[in-house]
């Protein structure tokens, strides 16, 4: 892209000479061929590059880093080219995803050899550099690079491999760091080598190990199957155990829930143990599936890795609903039609953590009070007033107690009177989610 940059301000500038005058005034004898016609060489890459600013030491400078990164830029498009073919051969995405200025810009730091051909000045035309560095120069260049990463890897990766009692989770975080200085590397697919006994590309060489490292992982968690309350949490045990490595090391785990996500995250100790628990607030009602695996984020895996299969373990934690029991009481000689089922209905039609069952304790007392209005005139209607204590007990002690308001209404008779106040005493119950509240807290629910 650079080098059509280049030739369009040549094309720019030798159209503006060929406007600003006469033909045979404007024609400068001194003015190379190379500003008008690029030249073709398959033995160098070529690089031109001019400015004009008016200061001719500055143009200078600015016209040899152009056409020094011009040359970098062609070598960068073959090497680009070349890594397009190779990808499309390699369906893991192992090769280097760098666009070509990413490209340039590494190369041009490696260059050397480069000569300058010829150069030009006017003080019209600026400053311009024709700069050339071999093909063969460069595959040197290239080769010794290549030669002195491949070096450097198996260097700080052969002695990790080696030992056994080296953690596994210092061997994987070591492999990804070799991949990823290849993969930012321009000549990712161009590394050919023989390493622990394999022959090929050395980024494929890398990525067989580390498969062969995860696939060493034995994943055990005690229980598999855990029962709890709400309220309560499930405790668990993960072991983790390699024939590669004597110890895991402090290796970063998840468990995930497809409903909720990650419910619990964190490292095992250097022997790929943990212990520790899982509150039943973190899942659903009923029962969870939850997957325990290397946490891939933290452990330093990138999206290139995303289908690498990692170790998983299934677990299932079935939450599952407390029941507590329930004793209603009515005031003494005052009857209230479906008093019991009316009091049930306020705690099953909502969504709690907990259900009314026949048990003895924990147990909700609901304790109705009503009282009757004097009646002061002949033919006024009766009125009463309802309101409620809840309590809840636990052993025979009441662990919260919440007061209700007290609510009024009249009717043709006492008994309707009554029924009417109770009705709209569970009315305002239902919307009120202070008691609720207190009864979770109380119980632990929470």
């Amino acid at each position: 892209m650079k080098k059509f940059a280049v030739l369009l301000i040549i094309s720019i500038f030798i159209l503006s000479c060929a406007t600003s005058g006469p033909a045979e005034s404007s024609v400068d004898s001194n003015r190379p061929d190379w500003m008008d016609n690029y030249p073709v060489d398959d033995a160098f890459y070529i690089g031109i590059a001019g400015s004009s600013t008016g200061n001719e030491a500055e143009d200078r400078k600015i016209a040899e880093a152009g056409a020094r990164s011009n040359v970098a830029a062609s070598i960068s498009v073959e090497i680009h080219n070349e890594i397009v073919i190779l990808t499309k051969d390699d369906s893991e995405g192992n090769y280097s995803t760098s666009t070509v200025d990413e490209i340039t810009a590494v190369v041009e730091k490696s260059l050397s050899g480069i000569e300058i051909v010829d150069t030009y000045y006017s003080e019209e035309a600026g400053s311009w550099v024709y700069m050339r560095l071999s093909k063969v120069e460069w595959e040197r260049i290239k080769k010794e690079e290549m030669d002195a990463l491949i070096s450097r890897i198996k260097e700080f990766l052969t002695p990790v491999l080696n030992d056994f009692d080296r953690p596994l989770v210092t061997r994987i975080q070591e492999l990804l760091k070799a991949r990823n200085l290849i993969k930012e590397s321009p000549y990712s697919g161009f590394l050919k080598t023989t390493f622990i006994g394999e022959a090929g590309s050395l980024i494929d060489i890398i990525g067989n190990i580390l498969k062969q490292h995860l696939d060493s992982i034995y994943l055990n968690v005690k229980p598999e199957n855990i029962e709890v309350e709400t309220g309560q949490s499930a405790v668990f045990s993960i072991a983790m155990n390699s024939n590669i490595s004597s110890r895991i090391g402090n290796m970063p785990f998840a468990f995930i829930s497809e409903d909720k996500g990650s419910v619990l995250s964190s490292l095992t100790d250097q022997n790929g143990t943990f212990s520790s628990e899982i509150k039943s607030s973190e899942l659903l009602m009923g029962q969870n599936h939850l997957t325990l695996t290397i946490d891939r984020e933290r452990i330093g895996f990138d999206d290139s890795l995303k289908t690498m299969i990692l170790p998983e373990k299934v677990i299932i934690i079935d939450v599952q609903t407390v029941s507590i029991g329930l004793e209603l009481v009515t005031p003494e000689g005052i009857n209230l039609y479906g008093a019991s089922g009316t009091v049930k209905s306020l705690f099953s039609s909502r969504n709690l953590p907990f259900k009314i069952g026949s048990v003895d304790s924990p147990f909700i007392k609901f304790d109705i009070r009503i009282s009757d209005f004097p009646k002061y005139l002949e033919g006024a209607p009766d009125m009463a007033q309802a309101s409620a204590v809840i309590s809840l007990v636990r052993r025979g002690k009441t662990i919260y107690s919440f007061e209700s308001d007290q609510f009024k209404d009249g009717g043709l008779t006492p008994e309707q009177a009554h029924d009417r106040s109770f009705a709209k005493l569970i009315e305002g119950l239902e919307t009120n989610q202070e008691y609720v509240e207190g009864i979770v807290k109380a119980l632990s629910l929470n």
